[in-house]
């Protein structure tokens, strides 16, 4: 199935393709634990950044192996 989705501002949106039913993960970066937020992971060819590129800015913690992006105008991950 094909979903879409953005930041909450709407400056960055993307699509992605995955199963109908899907499975989450919680991050224990602190800005998602302190948002609540929840992962998808897509393998990066199920991915498509349809706008916003220009306004997304990264975050990177512990061993800075991981790379978080958000949206600079909202701080919401997309």
């Amino acid at each position: 199935m094909r979903y879409e989705g953005g930041c909450h501002c709407g400056a960055v949106r993307f699509a992605i393709e995955a199963p109908a039913s899907v499975e989450v993960e919680d991050c224990n970066c602190s800005i998602c634990r302190k948002s609540g937020f929840l992962h998808l992971i897509v393998p990066k060819r199920d991915f498509e950044l349809l706008r916003g590129s220009e306004m997304l800015t990264s975050y990177r913690f512990n061993t800075g192996v991981a790379e978080h992006l958000f949206c600079k105008v909202c701080g919401i991950k997309p």
